[in-house]
């Protein structure tokens, strides 16, 4: 299949998808009932949509095209309200988080649709691990080379983007001791981590069709990259962050990668290069591994400083355009989670260890999520 023309998008709206958590109480275990959910709500859904991701465990929401982070809020706040409805109709729960903490992927069932089975088919048991749960982020652009510009842009910021995320200390019943383990889970695909290098539109058409060429691929869907162009949407999508514990934490991030996308546009301030990528794996492992405590280290200086240092810095150099998308109360709040030092993943763990179970760490991630 070619690669489509990259279709023109107004500049920096925003589009969010949330993969979230489908579970039985009274065990807290994954359900295999998101059909069931999603035929029940379809219907009353009028802006974004509620669909299908690979396993029956996965309820996928996702807004339309908005212009900022209200209007995703007041979208994902409607679908909440119906979801939740239906899935106390059926006696199930949701809730968000990038990982169930003791599911057993074995047990995950592939939902009925051609495209995933033939990623089953490829790709064997990896298809079932992969029954983790993510925040996507699309930002809109206005032409496939400013859309190239944005995705390097943006790898510069992916440490920062996983550490504001991460929501995945325990799997398979352990504790991983990585605050975000999802990202593990995809290290064995061959598309893992950041797209190969090309320097504009033109040259990505040329990777596109030359993999293409090979039958490895039929279309942009598959290449899970941690950031992507996707040219039917006319948007760069922004892959690596865990599934929040709440609605407000995800528009949080999404303002932020909003406002960091205007600042990279508007000033072009890096003349990116192929090194730039020389230690993207390192950085991503110190935001994994140890949140936002981790240590970026600067390509072309050899400066380190911790992933919430840089965070700071960087919030306060972009409230001027942040305030430009009426996104200036995501900043705020993302600052004061930098100052309180405590993530997502590390208030699973305080949790834990204050004598909770991970059945009851699920059963207190619903109630999160339904208040909101």
């Amino acid at each position: 299949m070619p690669l489509p023309d990259f279709h023109v998008s107004d500049a920096f709206t925003l589009g969010i998808e949330l993969e979230l958590q489908v579970v039985n109480p009274p065990g807290y275990d994954l359900s295999q009932d998101s059909s069931r959910l999603i035929a029940a709500v379809q219907n009353q859904i009028t802006a974004g949509e509620v669909k299908h991701d690979i396993t029956e465990s996965m309820l996928e929401i996702a807004t339309g095209v908005c212009r900022d982070i209200s209007q995703a809020t007041h979208q994902f706040s409607a679908m909440q309200s119906v979801i939740l409805q239906a899935a106390a109709d059926h006696h199930l729960q949701i809730c968000g988080g990038g990982t169930h903490p003791f599911q057993k992927w074995q047990r995950q069932e592939v939902c009925n649709d051609e495209r995933y089975h033939h990623t089953l088919e490829m790709f064997g048991y990896l298809v079932q691990q992969a029954t983790v749960f993510g925040q996507h982020v699309h930002i809109g652009c206005q032409s496939g080379d400013d859309a190239i510009y944005l995705l390097h842009g943006l790898s510069r910021f992916v440490p920062h983007f996983i550490a504001l995320g991460a929501a995945s200390p325990y799997m398979q019943g352990t504790d991983t001791r990585f605050a975000s383990s999802r990202l593990n889970i995809f290290s064995a695909f061959p598309d893992n981590g950041h797209a190969p290098w090309v320097s504009n539109w033109q040259e990505f058409e040329g990777l596109f069709r030359r993999l293409s060429y090979t039958s490895m691929i039929e279309s942009i869907k598959d290449l899970h990259w941690d950031i992507r162009p996707s040219p039917h949407f006319g948007t760069v999508e922004v892959r690596v962050m865990d599934t929040p514990l709440t609605l407000s934490h995800a528009i949080n991030v999404a303002g932020f990668i909003q406002a960091l996308a205007h600042w990279l546009l508007a000033e072009r301030p890096f003349k990116h290069q192929e090194r730039d990528y020389l230690l993207y794996k390192f950085n991503r492992f110190q935001a994994c591994r140890f949140g936002l405590d981790g240590i970026l280290t600067d390509v072309h200086s050899g400066e380190q400083c911790t992933i919430a240092d840089s965070l700071a810095q960087l919030l306060d150099k972009l409230v001027p355009w942040a305030d430009k998308l009426h996104a200036g109360s995501a900043l705020d709040e993302l600052a004061n989670v930098i100052k309180r030092g405590k993530s997502e993943a590390q208030q699973m763990r305080e949790f834990v260890a204050n004598g909770g179970s991970l059945m009851g760490l699920v059963q207190k991630h619903t109630e999160i999520w339904a208040a909101g």
